[in-house]
């Protein structure tokens, strides 16, 4: 097994997320040390390149600074995963699209961007879990300002009313919001929790390539239609996180998930003859809708606890 541990490096988000997918996976990458081989994939790069060129307004107030920040995360691509045309064709793309959000919040009048001072600081806390064992909560914030925090997200497809719906049991929000109230005792008074859309994914609405049209008509096709259509690229949803929430999703789900990792963990990492209770590999065929993105089952109940539309079972 590799040095990890959950006190010295801390949990992230995306480890939850993966180990709550796949143990297998999570012990594989964190554990053991290994990682993929992997071509470059606009899908889960193309959201690093607009985030660097977020970072890069908040941290020079300049569009030059954006674009340069863009340029230093194309070039750490490049270095990780080697040059392609597809890699420049995004971070032409994302360099107008961030510099489009700059241009769509810098005047909003209920929360400018000038709202948001520093990005991507990072928080390490530690927590004490119902069971008196400790962990470390490790998390990079997209952006804070005075009572504020931002978390940015590029996605394909999304769901404005069902971001608004699920925001009180959503795993990034609260994981952060607990590590920030543990830091500053305090929780902060608004969430700017952003989307912004990546062109071209299934459900895309927006211009297709055509068989006539080389990559550079087509991209410029993309960034006319993301001009004339910002509502369309960029949903914010502003959350007002109060403490009773956040307790609620601590002890229903976030607190059992980390005593049931720390015994993962441990059983991982020891030597023990005790029944293997907590390690195996997630099966081939499985489906889950949390993953899909589809509505589970018992849906209401477990975000209301209301039993609308719920009979018992006959005996």
């Amino acid at each position: 097994m590799g040095n990890w541990n959950p006190i010295n490096q801390g949990i992230s988000v995306s480890m939850l997320n993966l180990w709550l997918q796949d143990k297998f996976a999570c012990k594989t990458s964190y554990l053991d040390g290994w990682e993929m081989v992997e071509s470059w994939n606009h899908a889960l790069n193309y959201g690093n390149l607009v985030q660097a060129g977020i970072e890069g307004w908040v941290k020079t107030q300049q569009k030059k600074g954006l674009l340069r920040f863009i340029q230093t995360e194309y070039k750490k691509q490049v270095n990780q995963y080697g040059d392609c045309d597809d890699m420049r064709w995004w971070t032409s793309l994302a360099c107008h699209q961030t510099q489009l959000f700059v241009d769509h919040y810098t005047n909003d009048r209920h929360l400018p961007l000038s709202s948001v001072h520093t990005s991507e600081r990072n928080v390490r806390v530690s927590i004490e879990l119902p069971s008196k064992r400790k962990v470390t909560l490790n998390c990079y914030l997209d952006g804070e300002g005075d009572n504020l925090i931002m978390e940015n997200k590029v996605r394909g497809k999304y769901d404005p009313e069902s971001i608004a719906g699920e925001i009180k049991w959503d795993l990034q929000y609260n994981f952060y919001l607990l590590a920030v109230y543990n830091e500053k005792g305090e929780l902060p008074r608004k969430v700017w929790y952003q989307h912004s859309r990546r062109p071209g994914s299934w459900g895309y609405k927006g211009p297709r390539k055509k068989k006539s049209e080389t990559d550079s008509e087509y991209l410029e096709r993309v960034k006319e239609h993301m001009t004339e259509n910002p509502d369309y690229y960029f949903y914010r949803y502003i959350g007002r996180p109060t403490l009773t929430d956040l307790k609620r999703f601590c002890h229903a789900c976030l607190y059992p998930m980390l005593e049931a990792f720390i015994d993962w963990y441990d059983y991982c990492t020891k030597t023990t003859n005790d029944v293997n209770r907590v390690d195996w590999m997630t099966p081939y065929g499985l489906y889950n809708p949390f993953v899909e993105g589809t509505s589970e089952r018992f849906r209401n109940y477990r975000m209301t606890g209301l039993p609308t539309g719920l009979k018992k079972k006959a005996r």
